[in-house]
């Protein structure tokens, strides 16, 4: 299945990868060299846990920066 991903905050272009079929989504972020501690993951407005499995589509990556 294709997954286009967009970013937000990153200096890098949208990408379409390929994951299989049970693929959740934390997986697709270490394979990108993502830490999941510093993004959200969005589609359609509303944020995925990362432990979801993937759904063919479209999904935004956006970084969080935090400190105090």
């Amino acid at each position: 299945m294709k997954l286009r991903i967009k970013f937000v905050g990153f200096k890098r272009s949208d990408e379409l990868v390929e994951v299989g079929e049970r693929t959740r989504y934390i997986e697709v972020l270490e394979k990108l060299g993502i830490n999941p501690e510093t993004v959200v993951l969005i589609r359609n407005s509303t944020p995925l846990p990362l432990d979801e499995q993937v759904e063919e589509g479209e999904v935004t990556v956006i970084r969080v920066i935090s400190g105090g």
